[in-house]
Formats: C-alpha cells, structure tokens, sequence
C-alpha cells in the first residue's frame, strides 16, 4: 500500500509542475485498439475514440469492450521528444475509470511511440501505461499494464 501511495504522489506531482506536448497542436481525433493486462478489473479488449482539444492540454480515449462496459482514460503529457524525423515519444501521467461493471477507477503512466508518416497531420501511435487501480465492484487493489495501437489525426 506504501508504494500505491508513493506512486500516487509522484503522478501527482509531475502532472502540477509538467507542461503538455505534442507535434501536432490543436484539435486531434482518433482510434486505438487497447489490451488490458491485470491482476483485476479492467477492460480486457477495447476499441477506443481518441480526443484531444487545444483548450484543456490533456488526450481523451472513450472505448467499450464486447460487453459494453466502459472505460474513459484521461492523459497528460509531461514530455515529448523527437527520435528521427518521423519518430517521436511522449510520456505522461493519466487516469482512467471502467464502468458499470467493472466499477473501477486508477492512475497510469502512459508511455508512447509516435510515428509521423504523412507530415504533421496523421499520427501512429504505440502506447504502453503501467497503471495502479482500486476496483469498487467487486473490491479490490489492481495492477495494470494497459496497452494500445492507433490513429489520430491532428487539426
């Protein structure tokens, strides 16, 4: 429980001092698939909308798994890098919720590989997010390592 504790206060942290970044700017839209692994709750397998506005920094994903459940993450990037000319990286902290059964909520630590094909505009993402939850339905403490694959373009 210490360690939930000291990760929580970490994420908290980082998100208070970071600055969001990312290549292309203003508004995005998009689609991932995601795999969820985990000691609990949480959607297995999803297919998730991706949103991110200019005017509050943060990168949305809504997404239902085959049983309809629902999962929202919510993302702050605190650093962005560039690899090559069409490789970039980007590393945050986030949370996310699944409802209605699992009724779930936690923080991660989203980590991606972005690939810049076409310009500025369309982005191919590569995500992993090592995340730590609390299961409300049933209860319990969860471990994670979300994952997932993607488009989004860039407005």
């Amino acid at each position: 429980m210490r360690k939930a504790a000291v990760f929580v206060l970490i994420a908290l942290l980082a998100a208070a001092t970071g600055v969001f970044a990312e290549k292309g700017g203003g508004w995005a839209a998009g689609i991932e698939g995601s795999l969820n692994i985990s000691t609990g709750s949480g959607l297995p397998v999803a297919a998730m909308f991706t949103l991110h506005t200019p005017q509050f920094p943060v990168m949305f994903g809504f997404g239902a798994d085959v049983a309809l459940n629902i999962g929202i993450t919510a993302d702050y990037w605190l650093a962005h890098g560039t690899l090559t000319n069409i490789f970039d990286w980007y590393a945050g902290v986030g949370a996310y919720a699944v409802l209605p059964t699992p009724l779930a909520i936690g923080a991660r630590i989203p980590v991606g590989l972005q690939s810049w094909p076409f310009g500025q505009k369309l982005e191919v993402f590569l995500e992993g997010a090592p995340a730590i939850g609390i299961s409300l339905i049933p209860t319990g403490f969860d471990w994670h390592l979300q994952a997932a694959i993607g488009l989004r373009y860039w407005f």
